[in-house]
């Protein structure tokens, strides 16, 4: 058992010490997640230059979703058979050729050839979950979650910021960026990233299985406790997923941003982002457990949901969607870490596979959702909708705190 560790800067920079593959996998989930971000302020300029509607720039977003909704859980479950290692080097290489030829693409279809690609690729997320799970004990495992959306925070803020700097240069080139950004984190993975899943504790499952991702999926959300968890995953996330793609053209249209200011205002939520998850959510959970960040995390998301379109000042904007960014901060790492904390250790691949293909699939119909109703009803609409949605998800988020109470120390889904 590893000794505590305190949380502050010097704390952070013990816990991602690169012999232990923390910082390797920290780096992994920011570059995989950069490659979601960096379009962001880009989406403008794709609809004057192809002509896209708002409803077509979210149905590229989804695409992409579509494919980590396919492909998370084949990861995450050859991970489990082949080890860690493998899977994410292959992921890193795919995902910089996804890159590149976004940025040598010039028409619409080749557009969305590099986003499905990009998608199949940089599904990884759910193997370095499981990784940070095998190499974090369980009473750090808050700690561990919350390390990799710190990372995923940075990637919000160098993606959209890297857009904002290299498009003064061209429309490809901060593809091309992300590009040299993923080549060489594959060789970072290759030469200082030690596999964390032993041979003997390796799945025995058939990894092309058609009935195996239905079956964990129908086994998890029977569970009276996991899919509680699951639908308030997959429901803050849907709502989530409705906005993020639609508000830089909310905020283009109100405030007439240019792609520089965009890229500053998505490196703004990213900042936020890390804060709250590289300092904060270790000391709340510790103090109030997982359940209740997650509650405190989506209560303060609504709020920016609620108050974005009502909003008519560029200074009260970026404020609202701080506290979209905070709740985000909290709730993602806490639900994370209640769903590792109850894997057992061989089907941490399999269950963040899973789990991560629910996101996935919030992420394809929450865009087309928010782009619909964005065309139909008006640039505020997907917004309240998203309050909606999840306040939904709150009602299933208490029904997890009651039922943690109710179990004490129980726990879930182990085999």
């Amino acid at each position: 058992m590893s000794r505590r560790r305190g949380f502050g800067i010097f704390g952070i920079m013990d816990f991602m010490k690169v012999r232990t593959g923390r910082g390797v996998i920290f780096t992994v989930v920011m570059v995989d997640f950069l490659g979601l971000s960096f379009i962001l302020p880009l989406y403008p300029a794709l609809a004057e230059r192809f002509g896209l509607s708002a409803t077509l720039i979210t149905l590229l977003a989804a695409s992409y979703a579509l494919m980590q909704f396919l492909f998370s859980p084949v990861l995450g479950h050859l991970s489990d058979r082949l080890g860690r290692k493998p899977i994410l080097v292959l992921s890193a290489l795919g995902t910089a050729g996804s890159f590149f030829l976004f940025g040598w693409a010039g028409s619409v279809w080749l557009i969305f050839l590099s986003r499905i690609l990009n998608g199949i690729f940089g599904s990884s997320v759910a193997v370095a979950q499981a990784y940070m799970a095998d190499i974090t004990p369980k009473e750090e495992r808050t700690q561990g979650m919350g390390l990799l959306g710190a990372a995923l925070g940075l990637g919000l803020i160098f993606g959209p910021a890297m857009s904002g700097f290299l498009g003064n240069f061209g429309f490809g080139a901060p593809a091309y960026g992300a590009a040299l950004i993923s080549f060489l984190n594959s060789f970072l993975v290759m030469f200082f990233l030690k596999e964390s899943l032993p041979k003997e504790l390796r799945s025995k499952k058939k990894i092309f299985n058609s009935n195996i991702h239905f079956k964990q999926l129908t086994e998890a959300l029977k569970h009276p406790l996991m899919g509680n968890i699951l639908v308030t995953y997959f429901l803050s996330a849907f709502a989530l997923a409705a906005v993020q793609n639609i508000a830089i053209l909310f905020a283009e249209k109100r405030f007439h941003l240019t792609l520089t200011e965009s890229g500053y205002f998505f490196a703004f939520l990213g900042v936020v982002l890390v804060l709250t998850q590289g300092f904060l959510v270790g000391k709340l959970v510790k103090k109030s457990g997982e359940a209740k960040v997650v509650l405190a995390g989506l209560i303060l998301i609504t709020m920016g949901y609620i108050a974005t379109p009502l909003i008519e000042y560029i200074g009260f904007m970026v404020f609202a969607a701080g506290f979209i960014g905070f709740g985000a901060g909290l709730y993602l790492p806490a639900i994370n870490s209640l769903i590792s904390k109850n894997a057992a250790h061989g089907e941490q691949g399999g269950i963040f596979g899973i789990t991560q293909a629910l996101v996935s699939a919030a992420l394809i119909a929450g865009p087309v959702f928010g782009g619909g109703l964005y065309d139909v009803l008006g640039s505020g609409s997907p917004f309240f909708a998203a309050a909606i949605v999840t306040l939904i998800a709150l009602y299933f988020a208490f029904k997890v705190l009651g039922r943690l109470r109710y179990l004490e120390r129980g726990s879930f889904f182990k085999h």
